[in-house]
């Protein structure tokens, strides 16, 4: 890849990042609503297969999310009102399960995965090279 290549890779990479930060900056503090479709997204739905409570119609989903509501006016963080969920229907009630303990093979898998994959890729490619040359 040409210098110029790299530089031009560079600025536009600097820009979009440029861009994201502005946007975080004029969307500002998100409003009690914001907070709790966001936590509401976080949530998986008891009842419903793959739904979380914000997108899941049924009772049990409408009622947590009135609980969410509740606490968020309340002045919980987001932090205790998750644990709150957690502690009621344990880790699995969660959208993204923590990055520790049993939930710690979910996060790693994917990242060996990758990395395997890049390694066979290369030696591919070193192979293929040695064998033109």
């Amino acid at each position: 890849m040409s210098n110029r290549a790299r530089q031009i890779i560079a600025g536009v990479i600097t820009v979009a990042l440029a861009a994201i930060v502005v946007a975080g900056l004029i969307a500002g503090d998100p409003t009690p609503e914001d907070r709790v479709d966001s936590l509401g997204q976080r949530i998986k739905c008891p009842v419903c297969q793959g739904v979380t409570i914000a997108e899941s119609p049924s009772k049990t989903a409408q009622t947590m999310m009135e609980i969410t509501r509740e606490k968020v006016a309340a002045g919980w963080t987001d932090d205790q009102i998750i644990q709150y969920f957690e502690d009621r229907y344990n880790t699995a009630i969660l959208v993204d399960p923590p990055f520790s303990g049993k939930t710690l093979l979910v996060w790693l898998l994917p990242v060996v995965a990758l990395i395997a994959g890049v390694a066979l890729i290369l030696s591919k490619m070193r192979s293929r090279r040695k064998g033109v040359s």
